[in-house]
């Protein structure tokens, strides 16, 4: 089907080469202290600073026929003419062409808190190279406080800016917002049902890391920041591990304190061409609540989806072709594991939703399309102001009531074949034989192509998992009780010895993956449960499945959870062979074994007539017998991990830290 030129359509537009190769970059400059990051400035200080860079920068490689928007093409924002020039970002005063760094950041958020009652600039937290991690909170009664907010009884919403620092329209088109709402109050009813938690930039180490080197893909602005931060972490797979000190302060310090109702997390796209200029994902498949589900649809999907179209977008859902970039395999919209945003809220009966624009169009568009779905969805909010509060407080009862019922929790999902027709909105692409990559290299067009492809959204369970009451952590393992702290999970402490019949998984297959985000991921194929009688001492934590964050518990703590600890590489030792036997002690033992077991003499006949390499190794052979013998560590390959069978009695346990598991179930009610 795919001859040297075969058309189809894909997209916008194939980046042409540069007349002449980019000059180098130059000197990277200073990184201003995290002290001038929260600096008063006067209003002529601000204006008079705003303009203190000028940037010279080489050409980005063109995209023929794209016409490059100027600030007053931006119909869904306030022309830039109607901004008063002190409260115009720097991507509004540049034509769109450059976003603010960091410190011109944080000095538009303070001069916003001055210009609005409304306003407050907080830190949650400082990153690992010392800046002051910001977040705005945005209310009409100054709801300033976690407290404060749930006590008002509205929804509350948090807007995700900068994970990846080069993806950042989403700071600029939340600014640009929260400015309309509460200084300019242009668009002031957007919070009247809602308090609004706004990040603008996320890893704000990276953002600094800025260059027009940094992503070669998206079309603007001239400087961006980088995707990992200094130490190599993707926030973006950290919700669930909370390794970066980034996500464990917007883990601890932002979510499970102010537990918003909705989070959104503004992205760029990488991948294919085309004319849709705005994706969205949430969660698709098991484990989702079906209350979430049904907002998704019905709120999201069926008003404000259709809402950004009316104003002029080509909305789809994230756009993941099955094969590489090619429209014809089909886009399947699929499960999130946990360690994303997407996959990561639901776990806590919490909405969230992605939101990818479209590299390859201009800075500006992608900015305009980020604040239009912003606005929809806190407009949809005002005019629901209940649905979304009542899908979120269904979820927490149908957790609790699933984990007394002692139910089936899914921990992954994939897509079927079953698809249903959507409208792609793509471009008349040539796909040519490259002599540089020796494989066929898509030139995208402008030419419209629009066509009708495969969406499978569908999905069935991989792998489900019966839930227990909860599960009892030993004390020595304060790595992985810690983690559960941080992500707001209710637990308590034993103060007492106590017995009892628990199951432990016996690991009987697994694997070590290639390195991923510092660690070698452990990917536990096949376990068996074991019922034994265990002894726990005063220290131990239970930790109830019956919560409001219940299936996050189960996520992190059963061994073959996709995102758990175990994958996470907080149990490694189990692994590790301990003690051994020397072949002449070992060898005498296993005649008199054989002699006086059938099937053992069975099982080892069979292994040496089927597997040549366990044949052909002496040691092989000799820790056969070692591990069915007394001797044999009885907790190696054993998740130390133990599932309840019934709940701990109260009476033996204290609340760990002061939080019973029990309160709150439900935050925001």
């Amino acid at each position: 089907m795919r001859s040297r030129t075969v058309v189809l359509g894909l997209a916008l537009a194939a980046s042409a080469a540069l007349a002449a190769p980019p000059p180098s970059p130059g000197p990277i400059a200073a990184i201003p202290s995290a002290s001038d990051s929260v600096k008063k400035l006067t209003p002529a200080q601000a204006m008079a600073d705003s303009g203190r860079r000028p940037i010279t920068l080489p050409p980005r490689p063109t995209i023929p026929g794209v016409k490059i928007l100027g600030p007053d093409s931006l119909t869904g924002l306030l022309p830039a003419r109607d901004v008063p020039g002190f409260w115009r970002t720097r991507a509004e005063r540049t034509a769109w062409k450059q976003t603010a760094d960091y410190d011109e950041t944080m000095r538009y958020c303070r001069q916003m808190e001055g210009g609005s009652r409304w306003l407050k600039v907080v830190s949650y937290g400082q990153s690992g190279q010392g800046r002051d991690l910001p977040m705005i909170v945005a209310s009409k009664e100054r709801a300033f406080t976690p407290e404060a907010a749930r006590a008002t009884g509205k929804p509350i919403v948090l807007i995700v800016n900068g994970i990846h620092s080069g993806e950042i329209e989403g700071k600029d088109a939340s600014l640009a917002l929260l400015r309309d709402i509460a200084v300019l109050r242009t668009r002031e009813s957007l919070l009247d049902s809602c308090i609004v938690l706004v990040l603008p930039i996320l890893s704000v180490d990276a953002h600094e890391r800025r260059s027009q080197y940094n992503r070669i893909n998206p079309n603007g602005p001239d400087e961006m920041g980088w995707r990992f931060t200094p130490v190599g972490l993707n926030l973006n797979r950290d919700w669930t591990k909370l390794e970066a000190v980034e996500t464990r302060s917007l883990i601890e310090n932002v979510y499970t304190k102010w537990w918003p109702d909705l989070l959104i997390d503004d992205h760029t796209t990488d991948g294919a061409d085309y004319r849709h200029d705005l994706t969205y994902g949430f969660q698709n498949g098991g484990g989702l609540a079906p209350s979430l589900a049904k907002w998704y649809a019905e709120a999201f999907e069926g008003r404000v989806v259709k809402r950004l179209t009316e104003l002029g977008h080509l909305p789809a859902p994230y756009v993941s072709f099955r094969r590489g970039s090619d429209p014809a395999s089909g886009i399947d919209f699929a499960w999130s594991p946990p360690r994303f945003s997407t996959g990561y809220a639901p776990l806590h009966g919490r909405a969230a939703i992605l939101v990818e624009t479209h590299m390859l169009k201009p800075y500006g568009t992608r900015v305009k399309a980020t604040y239009d779905l912003l606005a929809s969805v806190l407009e949809d909010i005002r005019r629901y102001p209940g649905e979304l509060r009542t899908a979120v407080r269904r979820a927490e009862d149908d957790m609790v009531a699933l984990a007394r019922r002692r139910g089936s929790l899914v921990l992954s999902s994939r897509v079927t074949d079953r698809a249903t027709p959507f409208e792609f909105k793509g471009v008349v692409t040539k796909w040519e034989r490259s002599d540089i990559t020796g494989a066929l290299v898509p030139r995208y067009s402008t030419a419209p192509w629009d066509t009708t492809i495969d969406l499978r959204r569908e999905t069935v369970p991989d792998l489900a998992v019966a839930v227990p009451p909860g599960y009892l952590i030993p004390r020595e393992w304060e790595d992985a009780i810690d983690l559960l702290r941080a992500q707001g999970i209710g637990m308590r402490r034993l103060t007492k010895a106590w017995s009892d019949t628990v199951e432990l998984a016996r690991v009987q297959d697994w694997t070590m993956q290639a390195p991923f985000e510092g660690h070698h991921p452990v990917v536990v194929k096949k376990v068996a449960l074991e019922r034994q009688v265990r002894s726990f001492r005063p220290g131990d934590v239970w930790v109830p499945s019956d919560q409001r964050s219940g299936a996050l518990v189960v996520n992190l703590l059963e061994a073959q959870a996709p995102d758990g600890l175990m994958t996470w590489n907080f149990f490694d030792t189990i692994f590790q062979k301990k003690e051994y036997g020397e072949d002449y002690v070992v060898e005498p033992m296993a005649k008199g074994m054989l002699t006086r077991d059938p099937a053992l003499a069975k099982e080892f006949a069979e292994k040496l007539a089927n597997d040549s390499s366990f044949a052909a190794n002496p040691s092989a052979r000799v820790d056969f017998f070692y591990r069915r013998s007394p001797w044999a560590d009885p907790e190696q390959n054993l998740h130390p991990v133990a599932r309840a069978i019934r709940p701990v009695p109260d009476t033996v346990l204290e609340p760990l830290s002061g939080d019973a598991p029990e309160a709150p179930i439900r935050p925001n009610r």
